[in-house]
């Protein structure tokens, strides 16, 4: 019954952003951004410099240039991707960072689930529509709450997350371990880049929090409250978010946490808020409370909802959030999460 259920939401949840995939330009998204950085750098030139950016734009993929927003340290992950032209780099962006996600997600899925469904979430496929590092990122966390220190490492390349997946650190030596790492991809970033990257980075950043719930696209793909009501509506939720997670923390719940209470956060980057909510769905769902599966329904097609407005989405997984830390996680997930707290059964 579960799986029968499980497939049907999951179809649902799939239609819209199956829709966009299959109406929509191939590689015309974010993906841009990132491979023209990989060009800038390989090429010497500011990553960072918007004028810079448009040439290239202008030169390899015709569109408008989104500016390069991560990190120095994350180059080293992008240039690759730039040294084979933009829609073969597309798709093997798209392939690598899928079977990234679908590998780190295997021992999370329990006995008789589809393991394929992992990469057919909403959130899934709307970042392969994207181009985007949802898939990517969602990898390094689930091997990060696996006891991977070096994954919180690299998940530096996305700030927040690496601040957020601290939660994920068993012990003292983990923690060392991580800020050892995390400071030699710095400081190999300034090495090769330039230190006066580090500044035109943090620049650029100060600069972009002023379009948080300006920007129109956004307000059509974000799932954060910053984004949703500004900087002032976010502070609730990110507080009743970090309450919520305190009552029980594992991979799944800090994954939904992580929405809330940081001040971006996209349809494209919940591949693991998705995956939690399916998970639920497939092995709670005939014993969930109806006031549990609502929310946790809601939360898992809320990448879609996001596409009718950043303003929906934020109440919806906060009460997602809820209804995660009031069902008690599957046997897999409580085994794999020795910071899980048992919650009392439905």
């Amino acid at each position: 019954m579960n799986g029968s259920v499980t497939l049907q939401i999951w179809l649902i949840a799939a239609l819209v952003p199956l829709a966009l995939m299959l109406t929509g330009d191939i590689g015309k998204y974010d993906f841009a951004s990132f491979w023209i950085a990989g060009k800038q750098a390989l090429a010497g030139s500011g990553v960072y410099d918007p004028v810079s950016t448009q040439t290239y734009a202008d030169r390899f993929t015709g569109g408008s240039a989104l500016g390069f927003l991560y990190p120095p340290h994350a180059l080293l992950l992008f240039i690759p991707f730039a040294v084979v032209p933009y829609i073969p780099g597309y798709l093997v962006w798209n392939a690598v960072t899928t079977v990234f996600f679908y590998w780190a997600a295997r021992p999370y899925c329990p006995e008789g689930f589809p393991r394929i469904l992992v990469v057919l979430t909403p959130a899934a496929l709307t970042c392969l529509d994207f181009g985007q590092t949802g898939l990517l990122f969602g990898a390094l966390w689930l091997l990060a709450f696996q006891g991977k220190w070096a994954a919180v490492a690299f998940l530096t390349f996305k700030p927040q997350l690496g601040l957020l997946s601290i939660l994920s650190l068993k012990d003292r030596r983990s923690f060392v371990n991580c800020i050892l790492l995390s400071a030699a991809l710095i400081a190999t970033s300034a090495a090769i880049f330039g230190p006066s990257s580090w500044v035109d980075f943090i620049n650029t950043s100060l600069g972009h929090a002023d379009q948080i719930g300006q920007r129109k696209r956004w307000l059509f793909a974000g799932v954060s409250p910053a984004i949703a009501y500004g900087l002032l509506g976010w502070i609730p939720f990110a507080v009743a978010g970090a309450l919520l997670l305190a009552r029980q923390v594992n991979v799944f719940t800090a994954a939904t946490a992580a929405l809330l209470i940081s001040p971006y956060g996209f349809h494209y980057d919940m591949p693991v808020a998705c995956l939690g909510f399916g998970l639920l769905i497939y092995e709670r769902w005939g014993d969930m409370a109806v006031r549990h599966r609502i929310p946790i329904a809601l939360g898992f097609l809320s990448p879609a909802i996001a596409i009718a407005g950043a303003w929906w989405v934020p109440p919806i997984l906060l009460w997602a959030l809820w209804g995660q830390v009031s069902v008690r996680p599957g046997a897999l997930v409580a085994r794999l999460e020795p910071l899980a707290k048992p919650q009392a059964q439905v």
